[in-house]
């Protein structure tokens, strides 16, 4: 019986390690930037997230860079 290409690429891929628990050093940083803005108490660049949706709309729309 003949095997399928993707059934020989699955054959041969070796189990990979589950991920850590832990967060990274980058999410970490960004966990401690959030913290410290919350903790300032002021306002954002929006007050909620009808305005954030709004500007979205209004927003001119651009390709990514990678496209």
């Amino acid at each position: 019986m003949k095997r399928c290409k993707q059934d020989e690429e699955l054959a041969n891929t070796n189990p990979q390690p589950f991920p850590s628990n832990e967060p990274n050093p980058e999410t970490l940083e960004a966990i401690r930037e959030g913290d410290a803005f919350f903790a300032t108490g002021e306002c954002g660049r929006f007050d909620n997230g009808a305005d954030l949706i709004k500007a979205a709309l209004k927003a001119p729309h651009s390709r990514p860079a990678n496209e």
